[in-house]
């Protein structure tokens, strides 16, 4: 897979790269991954059935296997190969592990 690109976010916010004065270009994978988690679908207007919507499954029991599922589906929707590893701590937390090669 190639690897994609796009303006730098720091914060969600552009940078813009003082000396230069323009935007500043990063490797976006990652970035792309982390949005697509975060995003619920309906979220953006050319993609309405991209995003996860990970904050949805907070301090929610048994779903760990159903966001698995739909971690994987996105991200290889979107051409990642994805094995994503979902764990819950004790107190509820859960932690989500896309595993993108």
């Amino acid at each position: 897979m190639a690897i994609n690109s796009d303006i730098l976010l720091i914060g969600n916010d552009m940078y813009i790269d003082p000396y230069v004065g323009d935007f500043d270009i990063m490797p976006s994978d990652e970035q792309h991954i982390q949005d697509t988690c975060a995003a619920f679908p309906g979220w953006w207007k050319q993609n309405p059935a991209d995003g996860i919507g990970i904050s949805g499954y907070s301090n929610s029991s048994g779903q760990m296997q159903q966001l698995a599922t739909n971690t994987k589906q996105q991200l290889q929707s979107d051409g990642y190969q994805a094995s994503p590893i979902v764990t819950q701590n004790p107190d509820g937390k859960l932690t989500l592990n896309p595993n993108v090669q």
